[in-house]
This record gives C-alpha cells, structure tokens and sequence, in this order.
C-alpha cells in the first residue's frame, strides 16, 4: 500500500462523511423524489410546492398555492384579521388525487379526506404592508390525524 495515498484517502472519507451529513440533516427523504417524509400527529411546515409523505400512510399532500392572503398586516391595526386560503394536493400513493381549499379562519381550518383530517395551522410569512410576499416564499405548517 502507497502511504503517500493515506491523507488524501482520509480527506475524501471525510468528506463523504460531511455530504452524508448535510443531506441527512433535516426531514427524512423518501429516496425517489427528494419528497419529505413527516409523521401521523405531529405537526410539519411545508413550502409553497413542495411534498409530503406521511410515514406509514402513504398519503401524499402537495402545498400548490396560496389562493387568496387577506391577512391583516403586523404592522398595521385591523378591525378584521382577514383570512389566507391555500390549496393542497392530496392522494394516497399517487391514486385518488383531490384538490383540498383550507382557510386560517372559519370552520374551514381543516378538512377529512379518505379517514385523515388534514388542518391548516399557520401560514407564514406575515405580511406587512410595506411588501408583497412572493407565492415561493409561502410556508404552510400542517397537523394530519386519523379522523
């Protein structure tokens, strides 16, 4: 065995070591197609679309767009705290795709489709009155349960 080989062989370990830790960081992947993977019961932000798979569940939901943002802004005084409508993409395994509308206000928080409720929790960012906020920068978090 050539010596001279030794620390270039413990830097490139090294670094495959590093890359397997970055993409490692954060949510699980499924494997195919980068889809972040969350859990039954517990609550998960989901950007504007981006996928999710439940563990388990396989159902699949897709953040499409924010349909309509009303939302007062934080730094202005509303007598109404208006509302943000986003739509969703489900299916379970890629069969029985249905759009889904929930709003952040009314009894349109949340949703049953195919024995999962699915309730929208929080829409960020807030908006302010000073910018628009561009579709991308849209994060939704979402709590699915067994309904």
């Amino acid at each position: 065995m050539n010596h001279t080989s030794c620390p270039f062989r413990s830097r490139l370990i090294a670094l495959g070591i590093v890359a397997l830790m970055l993409l490692g960081s954060g949510s699980a992947a499924d494997g195919k197609s980068g889809t972040q993977v969350v859990r039954l019961g517990r609550e998960f932000k989901l950007r504007a679309r981006h996928q999710v798979t439940l563990k388990r569940e396989g159902l699949q939901i897709k953040f499409v767009e924010v349909k309509e943002d009303s939302r007062c802004p934080a730094d202005v005084k509303c007598v109404w705290a208006g509302n943000a409508a986003v739509r969703l993409e489900v299916s379970i395994r890629g069969k029985g795709r249905k759009s889904l509308s929930l709003n952040t206000t009314g009894n349109s928080s949340a949703v049953d489709y195919r024995g999962y409720q699915i309730r929208l929790v929080d829409v960020s960012p807030d908006p302010r009155s000073t910018r628009k906020i561009a579709a991308r920068d849209y994060v939704v978090t979402l709590l699915v349960n067994k309904s």
